[in-house]
């Protein structure tokens, strides 16, 4: 069995043509009005927040007691359809894969399934492995892909991972999956590496 996995934001739409940049200013927002920082405070609490606990809403829970449903709602309060539309050589590339598909992502579920029904591409995918099932601990860590991996059954070297964060792409790499990252112009030992997800059907899975 082979499974591809493949993450959302910024990789199955080009980087910068989507919501994310959007959901990211509402984080500081969010960050801005619970912690009473300005915006230069904000980002330099969410960088520690990354590095330390792989995602702003980590460290928020952790150290501010903040409910994720509620951040997750608030942050991901953005116009997708606005901004994301059909997408016909996606679903091509996408419908020629003769593999399992899960989604991977760091988004909630409800923003993923909005997105990928503004692509067209929702039944295409398979299921949707997102930050709620990851029990709120993000990629790049390693509890995500493990539960993942336990979850369906198969071996890290039956998985080909998609995804255009070089710190996600580095985890699923060590842990011995295939592992494609998308929208670099760089080569990198071990990683395939595509200009687009267009490209991903170039992948030998």
């Amino acid at each position: 069995m082979k499974l591809i996995l493949f993450d959302v934001d910024d990789t199955l739409y080009p980087k910068g043509a989507g919501p994310f940049n959007l959901v990211t200013g509402k984080i500081d927002e969010y960050v801005m009005s619970w912690c009473n920082l300005d915006l230069e405070e904000t980002r330099a609490l969410r960088k520690r927040y990354i590095d330390s606990y792989g995602s702003t809403l980590g460290g928020l829970m952790r150290h501010y007691g903040v409910d994720p449903d509620d951040y997750l709602q608030k942050v991901h309060d953005v116009p997708v359809e606005e901004l994301l539309h059909k997408d016909e050589r996606l679903k091509k590339v996408i419908s020629g894969i003769r593999h399992d598909m899960v989604v991977f992502s760091n988004g909630s579920v409800d923003y993923v399934r909005r997105v990928l029904r503004s692509l067209d591409v929702i039944d295409l995918l398979g299921e949707l492995f997102t930050i709620e099932f990851m029990d709120y601990i993000p990629k790049p860590r390693v509890y995500p892909y493990r539960k993942l991996l336990e979850l369906y059954g198969v071996r890290p070297q039956d998985c080909v991972f998609v995804d255009d964060r070089l710190p996600n792409i580095l985890t699923a790499r060590d842990m011995g999956m295939k592992a494609v990252l998308v929208g670099a112009d760089t080569s990198m030992p071990g990683v395939d590496v595509i200009p687009d997800i267009y490209s991903v059907s170039e992948i030998a899975f």
